[in-house]
């Protein structure tokens, strides 16, 4: 268990950590930190004790001065910087109280081999005023019901900036600033603990109509997103498809989702993929993309509080055309420690209990949410018997198109087959994740229009 006896909680926040589910948004006096002690998204605007976290300066919005964006990568604008030091197994115990239990169980699991590289910690990046906007008045606005599956009053932003119970911080990881179109293409490369690497293509198209613009009054607070996923590789797989309708309502608009097969040209609705439903990509279930993907009903949420923990952030070098696949997976039971960048950063930490009588693989999952971004950047899974399983890290950076944060890689590691997956890589395509280039099509988003999409 992580030991939180030295918090970092935001002034607002203090008191607020209770058990008790809150259904209720905050005071107009809370929400009125929002921008003052507190950064536009909720989280502490000074810098910690040391200084080793600086205080919030939000000084660029899309593509910074010292960078040549030409639409296609996000360049690293701290590509000049070293490491001001470096975590191993020889020197884990004078910085463990500053790792998860993931990353302390991966050094146990690969000591010669798991390395973590900390670079400056930076808060330069910021959102749009429209997004600010929305999320402000989410903070007054948004409200939980029906056992906390169905959200209501928010729109365009992270739902809860000043979460009250670990339901509401949930919902903020559901509902992080995201790009309102998304098309990516999606690889991944499941490694094996022997070393041999099976390689996953696909492409993704998403439609996120709770973040499109600044139609608040128009959205429905029913459909969330659409995606569409067509399958490449591996060969057997090609032209298969999955289409996707998600809700933040999950008792009025439950999950869809069909998938098409080359085969029988037949689109089928598929009741069962969602929850621990296992992925081809790697060792991982459904609702544990990004963290945390779908209904959060099975299990029980707790906000443990705050902490100060490296994780992965400012990730740029994930998109560096440089960067060749082989060196990401060069090693066996985790990705290469070269590829990545850890910063010293302030995360929100909630943990889900499974209910009693309910079914998932996992019993326990404890996810670290960066307070900046309010994503997830570490997530450890455990099994039914207490024992930890597996372990997630996302890399984070910022898309100078959407401006706003996502995660441009994501490693998902299994501590007992000892394979692991790295999914999302982009540096060998021709482009990484392109963001709000254009308006979905008519009947896009749809069966109908996942038929004629050329599957």
């Amino acid at each position: 268990m992580i030991h939180l006896k030295k918090l970092v909680l935001t002034t607002a926040a203090m008191g607020l950590l209770t058990p008790a589910l809150a259904l209720a948004a905050v005071s107009a006096e809370q929400a009125a930190e929002l921008g003052k002690s507190l950064t536009p998204m909720g989280a502490e605007a000074a810098a910690n004790a040391d200084g080793s976290i600086p205080a919030y300066e939000g000084k660029w919005l899309g593509a910074p001065p010292t960078v040549n964006y030409d639409g296609r990568f996000n360049p690293d604008p701290y590509a000049d910087e070293k490491p001001l030091f470096s975590i191993t197994a020889d020197n884990l115990k004078n910085y463990a109280d500053k790792l998860g239990e993931g990353q302390k169980a991966l050094f146990a699991k690969y000591p010669k081999t798991y390395r973590i590289d900390v670079y400056p910690t930076h808060r330069d990046f910021r959102h749009s005023d429209e997004v600010n906007a929305h999320v402000r008045q989410n903070a007054t606005a948004a409200e939980l019901s029906n056992d906390g599956l169905t959200l209501k009053g928010a729109y365009g932003g992270v739902a809860f900036p000043i979460p009250q119970s670990g339901i509401e911080l949930v919902y903020n990881i559901l509902t992080t600033n995201a790009p309102w179109m998304v098309e990516a293409p999606n690889v991944s490369a499941y490694v094996q603990s022997s070393g041999a690497i099976a390689w996953i293509r696909n492409t993704l198209r998403a439609y996120n109509t709770y973040h499109r613009g600044n139609d608040r009054a128009g959205w429905n607070d029913g459909i969330s997103a659409y995606a569409i996923t067509n399958q490449k590789a591996p060969p057997r797989e090609a032209g298969k498809g999955t289409f996707t309708v998600n809700s933040y309502d999950f008792v009025g608009y439950p999950r869809q989702s069909w998938q098409y097969d080359p085969g029988t040209r037949r689109l089928r609705k598929t009741p069962d993929v969602g929850f621990d439903y296992p992925m081809d990509s790697g060792p991982r279930v459904v609702d544990e993309q990004n963290g945390l993907n779908g209904s959060p009903e099975r299990f029980d949420w707790q906000l443990i509080g705050k902490k100060e923990v490296y994780v992965p952030f400012n990730t740029f070098k994930l998109e560096d055309r440089a960067l060749k696949y082989k060196d990401v997976t060069a090693t066996r039971g985790h990705p290469n420690p070269d590829v990545l960048r850890y910063e010293l950063r302030r995360v929100w930490v909630v943990e889900g209990t499974l209910k009693k009588g309910i079914r998932h693989v996992y019993g326990k999952r404890r996810f670290y949410v960066e307070e900046d971004s309010w994503q997830v950047a570490m997530a450890d899974n455990y099994d039914v018997r207490g024992q930890l399983w597996r372990v997630t890290e996302n890399g984070i950076a910022y898309a100078y198109d959407a401006k706003v944060h996502y995660l441009n890689a994501s490693f998902y590691q299994d501590l007992v087959s000892g394979a692991y997956s790295a999914e999302n890589i982009t540096s060998e395509e021709p482009t990484a994740a392109q963001f709000n280039r254009r308006e979905p099509l008519p009947n896009e988003f749809t069966p109908a229009g996942m038929r004629s999409s050329g599957l």
